[in-house]
């Protein structure tokens, strides 16, 4: 359980230091929705993909949890 609490703590703070990395967009017309999506360069990809890591690390370390407990009781 540890080590999916480690991946979600990780996946998040690199989440924020690629995200102070990025410079600001100076562009005016948005990109496509798959570039907006998908591509961490150009759209919000980063957010989107990283979430997904966040989402998935964090529900194994919900049902590590939920096992330990229903092993106790």
């Amino acid at each position: 359980m540890a080590n999916w609490l480690v991946l979600t703590v990780l996946t998040l703070v690199v989440l924020i230091v690629f995200r102070m990395k990025k410079p600001p967009d100076e562009k005016l017309d948005p990109p496509s929705n798959f570039v907006m999506f998908f591509n961490p360069i150009q759209g919000e990809g980063d957010l989107f993909i990283g979430g997904v890591f966040v989402i998935y690390f964090s529900s194994r370390v919900f049902l590590a949890l939920f096992q330990t407990l229903r092993s106790i009781f």
